[in-house]
């Protein structure tokens, strides 16, 4: 039986088939676009035909504990809050910038919607598993949760990298120093009130994070408008200024290397030839 999670995944696939056809045909055969949206299809195929081997998840239980048959299920209308609609119109107006001005925020653009499709399909699926919202969350969660935390904070620590390197760079040198010390101090401080307090609210640990994070990304941005600071270059000059070397004939009364003349010189008059 085709079920509801079959049917959407084979609509990509059937996406993906006449956009790699489309794509192959517009691009007089470049291969790169098209693969990608083959490989698309290819992967909505697997995922269709494990959604009806697995049946969806979406088995009701009767109050007994027993399976239910189809008259006693009732309607599923789970909804889990999301903000997914406005991440893709983000996406969406980071490509159109991206388009626009030429630069890498157009792949950035991609890179938003792109996982905003894969995060709306999971929900999308969670929530039409079963008919407890409950079990459809640690679903969810069991799914992707192997996938967000790591890229979370890999990019998490790339962009707190960036933002504090630009700060670094666009402050003095002995500015930049004072803050790098003053924020490791900071960071110790933090650790050490924590480790005496752990049954601090966590309220207040996402305050101090969000407060943290907007001030390092605003840091960062206003840093990176600035410029980086004038840096002085210290390369050790050679010796290509010093003078000449001795006996090397470029001097006044350098003596002319042997086996040379000079060109004005006529030659001396042959002597021991005899007279007319």
């Amino acid at each position: 039986m085709v079920n509801t999670g079959s049917r959407f995944w084979f609509g990509v696939v059937a996406l993906g088939v006449i956009g790699a056809l489309a794509y192959l045909l517009a691009s007089g055969g470049e291969p790169y676009g098209t693969l990608v949206l083959a490989f698309t299809a290819v992967a909505g195929l697997i995922l269709g035909v494990t959604s009806i081997t697995l049946r969806d998840g979406d088995v009701a239980l009767a109050a007994d504990g027993a399976p239910s048959t189809a008259a006693e299920r009732r309607p599923v209308a789970t909804r889990f809050a999301a903000a997914w609609p406005a991440t893709a119109a983000l996406g969406a107006a980071v490509c159109a910038v991206g388009l626009a001005t030429g630069g890498a925020l157009l792949y950035v653009g991609f890179a938003i919607l792109g996982i905003t499709l894969v995060e709306w399909m999971v929900q999308s699926w969670a929530e039409r598993s079963t008919a407890d919202a409950t079990v459809n969350q640690r679903l969810r969660n069991r799914i992707m949760y192997p996938v967000e935390i790591p890229a979370l904070s890999l990019i998490g620590i790339a962009v707190a990298v960036l933002a504090f390197s630009r700060i670094l760079l666009a402050l003095p040198k002995a500015g930049s120093t004072v803050v790098a010390i003053v924020v490791a101090s900071v960071i110790l401080g933090v650790g050490v009130l924590l480790s005496s307090r752990p049954r601090v609210s966590s309220s207040l640990l996402a305050v101090l994070v969000v407060l943290g994070a907007v001030g390092l990304l605003g840091g960062g941005i206003v840093a990176a408008v600035a410029g980086e600071r004038e840096f002085e270059e210290h390369a050790e000059e050679g010796h290509a200024e010093e003078g000449p070397e001795e006996g090397s004939g470029s001097g006044p009364g350098a003596e002319a290397p042997e086996g040379t003349g000079h060109a004005d010189e006529a030659p001396a008059p042959a002597q021991g030839q005899g007279g007319g």
